[in-house]
């Protein structure tokens, strides 16, 4: 009994090593991102990053080339620059303790943490892909566009 018990510890020790081999690297810019958003960061499994992903694009419709349709929007307001986005959350009475996810229009995974750690790391993050979507359920999405345009839209 013993040896079997101590075969199976040592399979699920090797078994953990070859997953850990296999760790998937998406570059030095994401991990500086990551990095820089700090230890409350939580990466989403590909499985939960789709889901958020499918939750955007459900709550949003889009053009064809991946941007928000805006015209569609029936809430809506553009940010002048990335310093205003907290202010402007503030100014809606948005929670800003909620958690946000963060969503690239790459095949990154999609990342949670809190709208103020965004802001304090937001060269890092918008530095990983040329379009990326801060996306709070149920209540707002930011998209920053690569041509400099940053648009909020409300769902409330």
């Amino acid at each position: 009994m013993e040896y079997t018990s101590n075969r199976k510890w040592r399979l699920e020790q090797l078994l953990h090593k070859q997953k850990s081999k296999l760790k998937v690297s998406y570059g030095a810019i994401f991990e500086e991102c990551l990095e820089a958003l700090g230890e409350g960061t939580i990466i989403l499994s590909e499985e939960s990053s789709e889901i958020k992903r499918d939750e955007l694009v459900d709550a949003f419709s889009f053009t064809p080339w991946g941007r928000i349709d805006w015209r569609e929007a029936p809430r809506k307001s553009e940010i002048k620059s990335a310093t205003d986005v907290l202010s402007t959350m503030l100014s809606l009475n948005i929670d800003i303790k909620a958690p946000i996810f963060i969503i690239w229009a790459g095949s990154y995974p999609v990342l949670q943490t809190e709208i103020e750690t965004f802001i304090e790391a937001i060269d890092d993050v918008l530095a990983v892909d040329f379009d990326t979507f801060v996306y709070c359920p149920s209540v707002y999405v930011i998209e920053f566009y690569h041509e400099g345009e940053i648009t909020v839209g409300y769902l409330f």
